[in-house]
């Protein structure tokens, strides 16, 4: 086959067994692979009443028809699974090498189903696949686990080519903001991802292959890469920025618009000085790292500088800074940093772990809930506190058990639950809603929660790459949410990386498509794919009993105005945008596709 194995490894953890499955044609002409395969496999196996933690629930790993071919980042390997944060449907992206390296192992996709009586790791070296006990790694960080499974190897060189994925402590304790690691420190979003995989007793994946993969046309699949390259290095947020800083570049433009959150998103005067891009050099010792086929290497790996926080890890990204740091009232780097890297080795989410600790600082602010009573002195900019509270919360000591559940289960815990910033249980992402008004929109609406990566629309609204937008206007931007949603699910399913969007449009990546696939697929054939499984997926949420109700942002952001700023006066418009998105994707005004869409995707049967 060109791009794809055609192959599933499904792994029985209550059996102990495992069973190669041949991936129906039919089925990757419709669903391409990675996201939307995966989602397929999933709604079709898996009840929407099935509880998250339940041995019936199932986690899917899934690697992209382009993935490990070289076509341009094409390392993305999707993990489908019911989180048990929100209850809704949960997609992760996976960056790093372990996508590529399941696929050399001969595999597009590994089902998890069941439950292991002990703790185990699947390791998937080519055809020897097995379940290794995991007892001595019970209890120890992702970069312990990694390495003492590396360690128990004999071949050192076999050891180097090994990329695993694992849970920390965090997920071994069903902690609804536990998450996934790969590749030693790489944070994979979707948090209640890795208490799903804690539940089954399954510490960490580990995989290595030496297959090779085959493209159509391997003269042209080159002269598109190459094509594509040249682009990206044309491009000045692809060239430069990205390669620079990564993400954390974005700090600077997001404050400057006023939509970096401070605060719990009430908005502040904090110092960029101590947080920007340029602060990164005093704070950390920088070294680049890329992803598989990826020539931009945003990855940063670092040492932090400062004694008191001393460590080895990732530079803090974007959304550390943003929901670990500014939201939190912090603006010391070491400590963000710091708090990030505490995240990887426990395994929790970054973004769900700050927003639910500014809520509770919030709270204490609002004395509903008093220091003494936590037991930790949660303060707006106590940045010593927050690094120490995220381990506290990770091994489930004292009063942190508590805070663990979630910022929504926190505040309605101390009936507040207006103080709780998230949709559907997730905390939003840190890019204020009231400033962009496409990203509130999509916040709302997002099948798996709020998070910005399912939809870059701040590509334009902030940045201005493609189309010059006003971040405050309304007009065009259900079509922008639609269309980023869309080419979103599509380039998951492909197992591409959306950063480049800073640098390419979504339609130059079609010869590299076709090229490898030996496919004539134009581009409304490929968002038709993307439209199709965001429906699908749409589907499962209202089954599961999510509805309309739930496409709705937390109050602050429509009854309290930016107080300063570049977007003062700001506030949300989601109500006069959402019934044109829904008009758009062929809903109803109540959020239901209509029988008429279900017909046109081929979804009748969902």
């Amino acid at each position: 086959m060109n791009g794809w194995i055609g192959r599933c490894l499904r792994m029985n953890l209550t059996e102990g067994r495992h069973y190669v499955e041949e991936i129906d044609t039919d089925l990757l002409d419709k669903f391409m692979g990675g996201r939307g395969l995966a989602v397929k496999f999933f709604t079709d196996e898996v009840s929407p009443q099935t509880d998250a933690l339940s041995p019936n629930n199932k986690i899917i790993f899934s690697s992209g028809p382009l993935v490990g071919t070289g076509a341009i980042t094409g390392a993305s390997c999707s993990v489908v699974t019911r989180s048990s944060l929100t209850g809704a449907l949960a997609c992760a992206k996976m960056r790093g090498h372990f996508g590529a390296e399941l696929k050399f192992a001969g595999f597009d996709m590994v089902i998890i189903e069941g439950k292991a009586e002990t703790p185990v790791i699947l390791s998937i070296m080519d055809d020897k696949v097995k379940l290794v006990p995991a007892l001595e790694y019970w209890g120890r960080s992702t970069t312990e686990s990694e390495n003492l499974f590396k360690q128990s190897l004999d071949d050192r060189w076999a050891a180097r080519e090994t990329y695993m994925v694992s849970i920390g402590p965090a997920g071994e304790r069903l902690l609804p903001l536990a998450n996934l690691v790969n590749d030693t420190y790489l944070s994979v979003g979707g948090a209640g991802i890795g208490a799903v995989m804690g539940s089954k007793n399954l510490k960490a994946l580990a995989v290595k292959g030496e297959r090779s993969l085959h493209v159509a046309d391997g003269k042209r699949f080159v002269q598109v890469i190459n094509t594509l390259i040249n682009k990206l290095n044309s491009a000045p947020l692809t060239s430069q920025s990205m390669p620079q800083w990564g993400s954390a570049f974005l700090v600077g433009l997001s404050y400057g618009k006023g939509v970096l959150p401070q605060n719990n998103f009430r908005g502040g005067s904090l110092p960029l000085k101590n947080i920007g891009a340029d602060a990164l050099n005093r704070a950390f010792v920088l070294r680049s790292r890329g992803c598989f086929a990826c020539p931009i290497a945003c990855i940063k790996k670092a040492d932090v500088k400062d004694p008191a926080y001393e460590g080895k890890g990732m530079v803090p990204t974007y959304l550390a800074i943003g929901s670990l740091g500014t939201n939190c009232g912090v603006t010391d780097l070491s400590a963000i940093g710091m708090a990030s890297m505490v995240c990887a080795e426990m395994g929790l989410d970054p973004v769900a772990a700050g927003g639910t600790l500014a809520t509770a600082m919030e709270l204490v602010e609002k004395k509903a809930v008093t220091p003494e009573e936590l037991k930790m002195d949660l303060r707006f900019g106590n940045a010593g506190e927050m690094v120490r509270a995220l381990t506290l919360i990770a091994t489930k000591k004292g009063h942190a058990k508590r805070i663990g559940q979630g910022g929504m289960a926190l505040a309605e815990s101390f009936a507040r639950p207006e103080l709780f910033m998230g949709v559907r249980g997730h905390p939003l992402a840190p890019f204020d809603p009231r400033v962009l008004q496409g990203m509130g929109l999509h916040y709302a609406t997002c099948n798996y929660g709020p998070h910005h990566v399912y939809a870059y629309t701040f590509i334009d609204e902030l940045l201005n790459v493609h189309e010059n937008l006003d971040p405050w206007e309304i007009e065009g931007k259900a079509s922008l949410v639609k269309q980023y949603q869309d080419s979103s699910a599509i380039m998951d399913s492909l197992g591409l990386c959306n950063w480049p969007l800073m640098g390419l449009k979504f339609n130059n990546y079609v010869p590299m498509v076709n090229s490898c696939l030996g496919t004539a697929y134009k581009v409304n054939d490929l968002l038709f794919i993307g439209e199709k499984i965001w429906n699908m997926e749409r589907l499962f949420n209202l089954s599961a009993g999510f509805s309309g109700v739930d496409d709705r942002l937390p109050d602050r952001f429509k009854n309290e105005p930016i107080s300063e700023g570049p977007g003062e006066g700001q506030v949300s418009r989601l109500d006069e945008i959402l019934p044109e998105y829904y008009g758009l994707r062929g809903w109803n005004e109540k959020g239901q596709p209509v029988p008429e869409t279900l017909k046109a995707l081929d979804l009748e049967e969902q």
